[in-house]
């Protein structure tokens, strides 16, 4: 008897437009997570942990086994002594977040107390509230997946936008990692013309 509602449930999902992300229909799944319309996998959505992203998707945890995070790059991540707030902007469902997301939950598996890291999951659309950003930091304008928000701390408690990696390392062959560790080391500093 219990498995013809999930078989119901499971044409329901392939009836609807693509793009569209539904919860699983009242008596199916219970009131699970919701699902993304193109692949049908559980979406993590707004403030998450490295743990959760973990325990969500296999993909995850194998691109986490595949990072190389050399000792002078770990070395420069720890020397960090200015408070910033990190932001990482990333959707579940997105391969590029599959690949690079796995470079910061290396970095951050050896924390600086200075660089607090926030994980915001979202659909397709990309939108967020406002609530889910870290108090302190203004909300940002998501365009792509995975964007990583660097914010520093004020006189006064408040937190100024100082710079993002948006989607894939701004060099060729530059790892997430490196990028990464480039953005919170330039913290804000005037850049140099040219550069």
């Amino acid at each position: 008897m219990k498995a013809a509602p999930l078989v119901l449930g499971t044409l329901a999902l392939l009836a609807q437009p693509p793009g569209v992300v539904l919860a699983p229909p009242p008596g199916t799944l219970g009131s699970g997570p919701l699902l993304d319309a193109h692949d049908h996998h559980a979406l993590l959505l707004g403030p998450t942990t490295a743990q959760a992203i973990l325990a969500h998707r296999v993909v995850f945890r194998d691109n986490l086994a595949k990072v190389k995070l050399a000792a002078a790059l770990r070395a420069r991540w720890k020397a960090v002594r200015r408070p910033f707030t990190l932001v990482a902007v990333f959707g579940s469902w997105c391969g590029d977040s599959h690949r690079h997301l796995p470079d910061l939950l290396v970095l951050q598996a050896d924390p600086n107390p200075f660089i607090e890291v926030h994980y915001l999951g979202v659909n397709r659309d990309k939108a967020l509230e406002a609530a889910a950003w870290p108090q302190g930091c203004d909300p940002q304008i998501v365009e792509r997946v995975p964007t990583f928000y660097l914010f520093a701390q004020q006189p006064g408690g408040g937190q100024a936008w100082v710079g993002s990696v948006v989607e894939t390392p701004p060099r060729s062959g530059q790892s997430m990692a490196e990028a990464l560790v480039e953005l919170v080391e330039a913290g804000g500093k005037p850049r140099q013309a040219g550069s």
